[in-house]
């Protein structure tokens, strides 16, 4: 037996070397050769550098821009055909034939896989806001004024490596810790629920303030308490006794020290010295899986059954994942996972229309958008619907702001929003959404590019490369367009030669969504009075023009979307960017799903069972 490990793990390091000779001989020859004069050391158009690409570790690393190199290659687009020196077919074969063995093997882990590490990471505002909520039932927004946060990773502002922190940053966190706390002792409730136990006599004053101070200081760290941890709070406890404050005065410093202490504004996970990997503790997955779910403090239960070791069985993980779905606080899922992967997130305070052009977009009717998305993924979610319907779906949610923006037939009144069935396909799904729509315009136009890019991106998880410096600009108002129409315009734009290329498979998404305006409406004729022409063409000579049809393409795809989503949501569940030894995850989970009709709780229930959800490594 010991043979036939050392056999295997000779044949294991046999092929990883010659996959290495290859990439070498092969893939870094043709770069070299033909794509780091524009992308090289001293120039890197689109800012993409492939000079950095020098080794197949380089190349494991940036396994998606190998993807993307793939499709420009096969597709022709790249390189362009004004170099002085073009590839033959025999030497785009052979690079084809690399990087698609790379790439099969990094999809099917046949590379080194380990479960990836995150690093020490804080509270991003939202998850602030609602853990304070949790540990002292403070109703209002003590982070308001703390610093705007990043994102990172694929997009979330929860990802660790952008949760970035600073002296200022420190000073709003005392001022929100004072104020969270004088609103718990200015109500009556509040304070009796925080401080639920009160001394009999002087001999047990800082036993019931230790008592008070581990229970909140538990829930706080998020893990059993140690004396350590409970010493500087008794201490701050006794300062005020041996100044003649009263029990519960006594107990407002260190309370607010418990929401300035690291252990509460950070979230860490501990090294297990000696191991490559291990399995988190139970407390550990209990925090993952609460601010997975809720952006928040794991709650009692989910303490309780941590606290008893529980939770690294997979039937009660399964169970108290379920629980936690069905629970009114996994909004926050909606709320900031689809927020900020949808987009729909921008309608609170991004989104600006132009107020003369478009007059009709008001507060309600933004807001409305914005609610649309929530309760449309949280239906989703708390209904186990699949997650094809965020593509196409026979309904949406309104309420009569929304509905009569939109002109839906069914009877809408009021303003809560509510499950509306949708009688014309080119609504239902996020594609049809206002929220979407507003936000891929610009404040007086539509933009078929930033539509197209948002669908290459967001949803097919093949984002088109930023524009080239000398691209040049659209004009901003679609009235101004010299006798042209807009479309006009933007074909002239995308036979530049540097543009051509990107645009061949931008445009035509957004051509597709033409008929909706820049806030969303169905319109029959642009700003100028002209038909909207809305079809379009992608390379390959796939042809449509209306949404309906864009969806079934997305739809003929849907393997793409679902691993699309899948990468999103276990960075998201995770807090990190995803690396190459994750993409093996990701298409078991995706294959999972397939046989599960794309539900979207399995979704979930098959990310917080991975490897990269329950496990730890000591390197990156």
């Amino acid at each position: 037996m010991r043979s036939l490990f050392i056999t295997l793990g000779i044949l294991a390091l046999t092929s990883v070397l010659a996959l290495a000779d290859e990439f070498r001989d092969t893939t870094h020859a043709f770069l070299k050769k033909h794509c780091f004069e524009c992308h090289g050391e001293e120039e890197q158009e689109g800012g993409i550098a492939l000079h950095k690409i020098d080794s197949l570790d380089a190349a494991l690393r940036n396994h998606l821009l190998i993807e993307n190199i793939i499709e420009q290659v096969h597709s022709n687009e790249m390189p362009p055909d004004d170099q002085d020196v073009l590839p033959t077919t025999e030497e785009k074969t052979q690079v084809l034939r690399a990087l698609r063995a790379l790439s099969e093997r990094v999809q099917s882990g046949d590379v080194t896989q380990r479960a990836g590490r995150v690093t020490l990471r804080r509270l991003n505002r939202n998850e602030y806001n609602y853990t304070v909520r949790d540990l002292f039932g403070v109703n209002f927004n003590p982070s308001r004024g703390f610093p705007i946060d990043g994102a990172g990773g694929e997009g979330f502002d929860n990802t660790a490596a952008a949760l970035f922190s600073s002296p200022t940053l420190l000073e709003k966190y005392l001022e929100a810790a004072k104020k969270v706390v004088a609103q718990v002792y200015q109500n009556p409730r509040l304070k009796k629920t925080v401080i639920f136990a009160r001394p009999t006599g002087p001999k047990d004053t800082v036993a019931t303030a230790e008592k008070v101070l581990s229970f909140h200081a538990t829930l706080a760290y998020r893990r059993r308490v140690t004396e350590d941890d409970l010493n500087p709070l008794l201490k701050a406890f006794q300062r005020g006794i041996n100044t003649g404050q009263t029990y519960e005065n006594s107990l407002r410093a260190p309370l607010t020290a418990l929401l300035i202490n690291p252990r509460f504004l950070f979230r860490s996970e501990h090294d297990q010295p000696g191991k490559e990997e291990w399995r988190l503790t139970d407390f550990e997955i209990a925090t993952r899986l609460a601010y997975f779910l809720w952006s928040s403090m794991p709650d009692r239960e989910l303490f309780r059954i941590a606290d008893a070791g529980k939770l690294s069985d997979p039937a009660v993980l399964r169970e108290q994942t379920l629980r936690m779905i069905a629970s009114p606080k996994s909004t926050a899922l909606a709320r900031h996972f689809a927020g900020q992967w949808i987009g729909f997130h921008k309608m609170i305070n991004e989104a600006e229309p132009d107020a003369k052009r478009f007059p009709e977009f008001n507060f309600d009717l933004r807001k409305a958008m914005y609610y649309e998305g929530i309760e449309f993924f949280t239906h989703l979610l708390r209904e186990n619907r699949p997650i094809t319907e965020l593509i196409d779906s026979d309904y949406t949610f309104a309420n009569a702001t929304l509905a009569k923006h939109y002109g839906l037939k069914e009877k809408v009144t009021g303003d809560t929003m509510q499950k509306v069935a949708i009688h014309n396909k080119v609504r239902g799904g996020v594609l049809g959404m206002g929220a979407v729509l507003t936000t891929t315009s610009l404040p007086m136009r539509t933009s078929p590019v930033l539509r197209g890019v948002w669908i290459l991106d967001s949803l097919l998880g093949a984002p088109a490369p930023p524009p080239p410096p000398d691209a040049g600009e659209l004009p901003a108002d679609d009235t101004q367009a010299g006798g042209l129409t807009f479309r006009e315009q933007l074909d002239i734009h995308r036979k530049a030669e540097q543009c051509s290329g990107c645009h061949s498979r931008i445009d035509p998404l957004g051509y597709s969504l033409e008929h909706f305006d820049a806030i969303g409406r169905w319109r029959e004729k642009d700003a100028n009075g002209k038909p909207i022409d809305s079809t379009a063409a992608l390379p390959g000579d796939i042809e449509f023009s209306s949404p309906q049809e864009l969806k079934a393409l997305i739809m003929g795809g849907k393997h793409k979307f679902a691993r699309n989503m899948t990468r999103k949501m276990l960075a998201y569940a995770t807090g990190r960017g995803l690396e190459y030894y994750d993409e093996a995850i990701v298409s078991k989970i995706v294959a999972k799903l397939d046989t599960k009709e794309y539900l979207t709780q399995e979704l979930i229930l098959q990310i917080v069972q991975s490897r990269p959800f329950l496990n730890r490594s000591r390197t990156r």
